[in-house]
């Protein structure tokens, strides 16, 4: 027994020994780190009062002691330039300050008025470091689906909203639904302004859609609950004032399948076994998405 067991361990101990010899360190520096790209991301849209486009640089995953040594990703000194035919303007820079939690990300913007945004139209967009890196894009703005109905409904008396909407025919189109749900407690005697909750879809893509094999029917979102789990008391008896106010955003194809890949890398984060997910890309000479949308908007007052 004795000779088993001293047997047992020489071959264990040897696998022990074999197993870390595979692991070996590395010096970073002889990984040939890529050198960091432009990340370039804007979103156009007619109903727009701003025209922002954010630039930063890209971040190495080689590890925390080379991630370390990279002090703030944000472009402060780019040319950004946004034209459309024979009309161009530039953005200048706007340096926000970090005590502005409203606005506390740093970004090139300009007065919608001076480039109007324009279904149909395509624009380009032209960013150009102080060091010489250039990175382009364009995106043509979709034209508006404006939503069909807003239902109120409940399940197990617990109250939702659908919106649904006709999709036009002949044509592929891509969709973000969004929305808000505005109240006024009657339990809160002395409130004067609303409520404003944003409402979250229960459809497998978060209010995303394509009208692939659906082209030109009715489309439905998913369910938007207005009220907790549990919740027994009567919907209507809560309320003073309550309102669902439903965007239909028609996005273009970049937009779709951006936001789409997003999607599936948030559910399968901290998963081990889940495919990675690559996040797609419009910019040529970096990375990100500059993309178009046209928002519509459908009202329905509940009380």
């Amino acid at each position: 027994m004795k000779i088993i067991y001293s047997i047992f361990l020489f071959f264990l101990t040897a696998l022990f020994l074999s197993c870390s010899s595979l692991r070996n360190e590395v010096d970073p520096s002889q990984l040939g780190v890529e050198s960091a790209k432009l990340v370039v991301s804007s979103f156009l849209s007619p109903q727009d009062t701003t025209l922002a486009v954010k630039v930063t640089r890209s971040a190495t995953v080689v590890g925390d002691s080379i991630s370390l040594l990279q002090t703030g990703n944000n472009i402060t000194d780019a040319t950004v330039t946004l034209s459309e035919g024979n009309k161009s303007v530039r953005l200048p820079y706007n340096n926000v300050s970090k005590s502005d939690t409203a606005r506390s990300h740093p970004y090139y913007s300009v007065d919608a008025r001076l480039l109007p945004i324009i279904a149909g139209h395509t624009y380009t967009l032209t960013v150009v470091t102080a060091n010489g890196q250039q990175a382009t894009s364009t995106c043509t703005i979709p034209a508006p689906v404006q939503p069909k109905d807003i239902v109120l409904d409940s399940l197990n008396r617990r109250y939702f909203i659908r919106a649904n909407w006709q999709d036009p025919g002949g044509q592929v189109n891509y969709y973000q639904a969004a929305g808000i749900f505005r109240y006024i407690l009657t339990s809160c005697k002395s409130c004067q302004m609303s409520t404003n909750d944003n409402l979250s879809f229960d459809d497998d893509t978060r209010g995303l859609f394509s009208d692939a094999g659906v082209d030109g029917s009715i489309m439905f979102s998913g369910r938007a609950y207005l009220t907790p789990s549990g919740q027994q008391a009567n919907f209507y008896s809560q309320y003073k004032t309550a309102s669902v106010l439903i965007n239909l955003m028609s996005v273009d194809q970049a937009y779709y399948r951006y936001q789409e890949a997003v999607i599936r890398q948030r559910r399968s984060r901290n998963n081990p076994f889940a495919e990675p997910v690559l996040i797609p890309s419009n910019i040529e000479g970096g990375l990100g998405c500059f993309a178009g949308y046209n928002n519509a908007v459908l009202t329905l007052k509940l009380k």
